[in-house]
């Protein structure tokens, strides 16, 4: 048996069993690293007037 993998705890159940259908399916599976979450910035309009 496979060793398990870190992170396997933030997955969910569907994509466990996604894992274990490709598992079975003679895929080899390698989990990536989730990336950052873009950073946004917000932006401000320009109003046509000035006071």
């Amino acid at each position: 048996m496979a060793e398990t993998p870190e992170g396997i705890t933030d997955l969910t159940p569907g994509e466990l069993r996604a894992i274990e259908m490709f598992e079975q399916a003679g895929f080899d599976v390698e989990l990536l690293a989730t990336p950052e979450p873009p950073v946004s910035v917000p932006l401000f309009r320009r109003h046509g007037h000035v006071a």
